[in-house]
């Protein structure tokens, strides 16, 4: 068995810390980010502990050879998880989602190989259900071992490590032997308002430094600006303006991130921010820090 602690005050090193996952987190809400993960591996079964302060926007690819089950300890959200049932990300190239202020996600991954009939609509976001005392018990037990590791901040020893390997094997089979092998997919409701946020990510994205209005982006999905505006404000709780500038934001701070040697004003520019009052503005607004003091704080690193 090997554990891994990571705690994060910056969401685009938070969602490196993943190994195996390529993921890029965009912070959404204003404040400052603090994040941690616990991450246990054992045999054929990997357990991860994921928690952040503050709503993040999520685009993830994730290992191809497992089933990932999402177990929610606090999900303060109605969309997306399920606090009382097994959620099974689906077998994609790239998963998006947005995760509430004060998320708290236990995530086991299982072999493809075990529970073949887990490959039925392997494509679909999918809920199994299982006993809530069941349910509740098995995430009791994970929850306190991930709590056992984050105050500890050292290798558990072997006799200890034995004993978590032997919960998490037990967890997984009393788990998945009760649940219900007809898992209930997504409404076409839900699938519909995240299509279209989606849709709307990707189109930001390719000309960033033209960002589409609102009404091209109404045109080109050809739906109305109210229909719009709900989507975003069911999956994201913010606004489509809030929402998608949010993204160029995250954008600025992951290049700086990635190049400390430019300047701020190009770095804004290359997504779309001319207005340097007005970037400066929003960005500090969102990461309650202006981008001087981050360029600063990297250059230093």
């Amino acid at each position: 068995m090997t554990v891994s602690l990571h705690h994060c005050e910056d969401v685009a090193e938070h969602a490196q810390r993943l190994s195996g996952w390529q993921q890029e987190y965009d912070q959404i809400e204003a404040g400052h980010f603090s994040g941690d993960i616990v991450d246990v591996s054992g045999h054929e079964i990997r357990l991860f502990r994921e928690s952040g302060n503050l709503g993040l926007s999520h685009l993830m690819h994730f290992p191809e050879s497992q089933w990932h089950l999402v177990l929610p300890i606090h999900w303060p959200s109605h969309s997306l998880f399920q606090t009382e049932a097994i959620n099974v990300l689906p077998h994609c190239k790239e998963f998006r989602g947005v995760a509430p202020a004060n998320y708290d996600l236990l995530v086991v991954s299982i072999d493809r190989h075990r529970y073949e009939w887990l490959e039925r609509d392997g494509h679909r976001l999918r809920r199994l259900e299982a006993p809530a005392s069941l349910l509740a018990d098995v995430k009791a037990q994970w929850q306190a071992m991930t709590d056992y590791l984050l105050a500890s901040r050292e290798a558990p020893s072997p006799a200890l490590q034995r004993t978590f390997s032997r919960q998490l094997e037990e967890g997984v089979e009393l788990l998945m032997g009760d649940a219900s092998r007809s898992p209930r997919l997504d409404d076409t409701c839900y699938r519909t308002r995240r299509y279209i946020v989606d849709r709307c990510h990707a189109l930001a994205r390719e000309k960033p430094d033209d960002p589409p209005s609102i009404m091209s982006l109404c045109n080109r999905l050809k739906i109305s600006r109210r229909t719009l505006q709900y989507s975003f404000q069911v999956e994201t709780g913010l606004s489509p303006v809030h929402y998608l500038r949010a993204l160029r934001l995250n954008a600025v701070r992951r290049s700086l991130l990635q190049d400390p040697s430019q300047g701020i004003a190009d770095a804004a520019a290359r997504q779309g921010f001319f207005h340097q009052s007005y970037f400066s503005r929003e960005y500090r607004r969102l990461f309650q820090e202006p981008p001087s003091t981050t360029l600063r704080r990297l250059q230093a690193l």
